[in-house]
């Protein structure tokens, strides 16, 4: 069981498509603990049930903040990287609202998970963010838009900010090997 006090939990987050996943299968090849975005996921589970457009659904942010609680709760390792948070969760809130032109009024399951992360210090204070590459790959789960992406990028950039965590860059110009050992040279 790992000590709680010498867990170091770090998130990557950015842009999609901007290459994080592609980091994060290398650090776990590595043998490092790694937590896959929720997002993705449900977005899966729900299509197979048969809903078409689940991020229009009303519960849909609600379902990733929780399933990001229960992985970050039975994740294991000294150090771990995460793809996404409960604060990208919240981004992703605050960019559907801006899609739908309505103001952003985070549910109560998201205050209280974001309240949670900060008040008990579950993330490390310096985040990984990836920049846009300058195009998007669609996918089943990823059919944003490279216009709406550099919208989401900036959400992001400003929420993370706002919650007072320090970005680090991730230079997009370098392999992923290169990213993975700028990475690792930061949290050692």
């Amino acid at each position: 069981m790992n000590n709680p006090a010498q867990i170091k939990r770090f998130i990557f987050t950015g842009t999609p498509g901007s290459g994080k996943t592609s980091c994060l299968k290398k650090l776990e090849k590595s043998g490092y603990a790694v937590i896959y975005e929720a997002a993705t996921d449900v977005i899966s589970t729900e299509q197979a049930k048969g809903i078409e457009k689940p991020w229009e659904e009303p519960e849909f942010v609600d379902k990733i903040t929780l399933m990001q609680k229960e992985r970050q709760m039975h994740s294991t390792g000294n150090i771990q990287f995460y793809d996404r948070s409960p604060f990208c969760t919240y981004a992703l809130g605050k960019y559907l609202a801006h899609w739908k032109g309505l103001e952003f009024k985070p549910s109560p399951v998201l205050l209280d998970e974001i309240d949670r992360c900060l008040k008990n210090g579950v993330y490390q204070n310096q985040i990984f963010f990836f920049e846009n590459l300058g195009f998007i790959e669609h996918t089943d789960a990823r059919k944003i838009s490279y216009e709406d992406a550099l919208i989401f990028e900036q959400i992001h950039l400003d929420v993370y900010k706002e919650f007072g965590f320090d970005i680090m860059m991730v230079p997009k110009e370098l392999t992923v090997i290169q990213r993975c050992e700028f990475i690792l040279e930061k949290v050692q």
